[in-house]
């Protein structure tokens, strides 16, 4: 592999996750070369937890030894130097929380079960959607995610479409006059609701519709399938700075440590902690040809307990 090849971002996805499609739109709007890999739509999932341990949510970037759990986490790491430089404001922050946290929920939750089901059928076959109903709901019985009826869960979607709707009566895109980390953020919530039950883009404004169309145009980048080979050689490449990292007084650099969602997807990674800030915790874990590798969670709504 050559090494221009071997800088190239990681992507492991499955095709219907909603936050993979948040990325590969980034992608596509940023005309990113990656590569890919293909995971269950349900753990277990071997080619990427022997690199990040139990870490069950999906979607994951590698860029060199470097693993970011976390798709905000990881359009920083790929796009910060290409797109808007400044983090988003408060309001754009508060509607891309709302998306991503109450709305992604939602949008299942509204659904009437036959066509949920249809569409998982359509999706992952017989024996495919019930492994992932019997999986998410393991999940979800240890979440603390408090799940809306479906008619609270309708009316929450209808009103997170009529607000993009005032957004974008005056913008093409609600990060300006192109796509940024806000747009992909609320769009991939409306692209699962609109694969789900297709009916529903008909019924949406016009300028959501239009917006729609505008980010499916964006398309996906150019990716290639990655290799075992491939991944082991961009870990073994990468000579990763782990110095600029800090830790708070009460932890030391290298104490073995568990770290894990504290609202759905409870399961933990553990590893040697390098960093923990506001923003970010970084664990260095090592493959198991010895290679050290470095995995990213948020701070935020993350736990951190000594091993």
């Amino acid at each position: 592999m050559s090494d221009a090849t071997s800088t190239l971002p990681i992507l492991y996805h499955y095709p219907m996750s909603p936050f993979s499609e948040k990325l590969r739109l980034a992608m596509g709007a940023f005309d990113t070369q990656w590569r890919s890999v293909s995971v269950p739509a349900f753990p277990p999932r071997p080619d990427i937890n022997q690199f990040i341990g139990g870490y069950r949510r999906i979607p994951v970037v590698q860029i060199g030894a470097q693993f970011f759990c976390d798709t905000r986490l990881a359009y920083q790491a790929l796009f910060e130097s290409q797109t808007e430089p400044a983090p988003l404001i408060a309001d754009g922050e508060a509607l891309r929380q709302w998306a991503e946290a109450d709305v992604f929920f939602a949008v299942l939750g509204a659904q009437k079960p036959t066509v949920a089901a249809r569409f998982l059928f359509r999706e992952l076959g017989v024996k495919g959607l019930i492994r992932f109903m019997q999986d998410r709901m393991r999940m979800m019985r240890e979440a603390t995610v408090t799940l809306l009826s479906a008619t609270d869960a309708s009316a929450l979607l209808k009103r997170y479409v009529k607000v993009l709707s005032e957004h974008l009566e005056t913008t093409a895109f609600l990060s300006g006059s192109a796509p940024g980390h806000l747009d992909f953020a609320c769009y991939h919530p409306l692209w699962m609701a609109a694969r789900v039950s297709p009916s529903d883009l008909h019924q949406w404004p016009a300028s959501v519709r239009g917006w729609m169309g505008r980010m499916e145009q964006l398309g996906h980048g150019r990716s290639e399938p990655a290799s075992i080979i491939d991944i082991e050689e961009a870990i073994r490449d990468d000579n990763v700075d782990a110095s600029r990292w800090s830790l708070p007084s009460d932890w030391r650099s290298g104490e073995l440590v568990t770290v894990a969602p504290l609202d759905y997807g409870l399961d933990a990674s553990s590893g040697a902690l390098l960093s923990m800030c506001d923003e970010r915790i970084v664990i260095r874990r090592e493959t198991a040809s010895g290679h050290p590798v470095y995995v990213h969670f948020p701070r935020a709504g993350f736990s951190v307990a000594r091993a």
